[in-house]
């Protein structure tokens, strides 16, 4: 069971980090410029390889948490899943609640102590996006449209997606290497 822990973990690794790849892609090319062939076939399968990549990422959190985590953390990821799965029906949406399950993933790490550092990467992601989404003149709820802010925030979500991938998948690593304990995943 650990080992299917661990291997969940590193696959979803290499989903958040390829999900954050996605995002800045279809950033980059959704714009009035682009050919039709990019807006009219590669936007649209971004569109839906994003939200599936990030939900990857947060079933490689899930599995590394061994089941959730706390019952902060366990929200957070219910919210976030709900989130992406809700991708479906509204494009634009969605994204409110994977940052606020990001931002209590992150939060929820932190406070248990089980990876600072990775809960601070996921806590950094979702406070970027937050940014992001409130400063986005696209985004009906927006705060204060900004493009350029939003454009530089978008980026820094997308980076932080591949950061905390990256810990991800070197915690994963870690822990597949330690005696198998049954509380490895807190040391």
């Amino acid at each position: 069971m650990e080992a299917l822990s661990t291997s969940l973990a590193r696959w979803g690794a290499a989903a958040a980090c390829l999900g954050g790849i996605s995002y800045g892609a279809t950033g980059y090319l959704d714009n009035p410029d682009a050919s039709g062939f990019v807006i009219g076939v590669v936007v649209p399968v971004l569109g839906v390889t994003t939200p599936t990549l990030l939900l990857g990422g947060l079933v490689g959190l899930y599995s590394w948490l061994g089941g959730g985590g706390s019952l902060l953390q366990k929200a957070g990821l219910l919210v976030g899943l709900v989130g992406i799965v809700l991708d479906v029906f509204d494009g634009m949406y969605w994204w409110i609640l994977l940052f606020a399950g990001l931002t209590a993933v992150g939060v929820g790490m932190i406070v248990k102590g089980a990876s600072r550092l990775l809960g601070a990467l996921v806590l950094a992601s979702g406070t970027l996006g937050w940014v992001s989404l409130l400063t986005d003149p696209a985004f009906s709820g927006v705060l204060v449209p900004m493009r350029q802010v939003h454009v530089a925030f978008a980026a820094l979500f997308c980076l932080s997606c591949v950061a905390w991938g990256v810990a991800l998948f070197r915690e994963a690593a870690q822990l597949a290497k330690l005696p198998r304990t049954p509380n490895s995943r807190t040391s």
